[in-house]
């Protein structure tokens, strides 16, 4: 915790340079993989769209997020490596095969029902993006923790959504 509290002070009084990007479009690879865009909308603020269809389950999920950008550590030691941090929410659709029909007497005799859900949720986001020099690509690592309200009951709430995603930057 002693080590936690200085890095969130640092990340909340550093003033943040502009991206040198606007936007940018690439994939993410995690537990809600997918298609991903990020947009500034301001100077250290962006918003970004992920259009996933996720590892663990049959579906899609569709997330906006709006996000903070911070020089990360300090202003001048890494140009182009950021802190980023936000929320936003998802909404998406998908089938599991969630109820086992006995039809005889063996527990071979039988079938799964293929139900249909819906999911509606919040997120959160924090990260670190780094913008490779001399090339037009950024790469970034991030935690995207969320909770559903409703959707497949087998994961409501699922902390661990890290990913690795890289873009090209226009």
């Amino acid at each position: 915790m002693k080590k936690i509290l200085p890095l969130l002070l640092l990340l909340i009084t550093y003033e943040c340079k502009a991206q040198d990007y606007k936007t940018g479009i690439g994939f993410r690879g995690g537990w809600t993989s997918g298609i991903t865009a990020k947009h500034f909308i301001k100077e250290g603020r962006a918003m970004e769209g992920i259009f996933s269809s996720g590892w663990g389950w049959r579906g899609f999920q569709i997330t906006g997020l709006y996000e903070i950008h911070k020089a990360a550590f300090t202003k001048d030691d890494i140009k182009g490596l950021f802190w980023f941090y936000g929320g936003g929410a998802h909404f998406g659709g998908g089938y599991g095969y969630d109820y086992w029909h006995q039809t005889g007497p063996y527990s071979w005799n039988g079938y799964y029902e293929r139900r249909h859900y819906s999911t509606l949720g919040i997120d959160g986001i924090f990260g670190i993006e780094y913008r490779i020099p001399d090339l037009p690509v950024t790469i970034a690592l991030d935690v995207k923790p969320f909770f559903e309200f409703s959707g497949y009951r087998n994961y409501p709430f699922h902390f661990w959504d890290s990913a690795f995603t890289i873009r090209y930057v226009f």
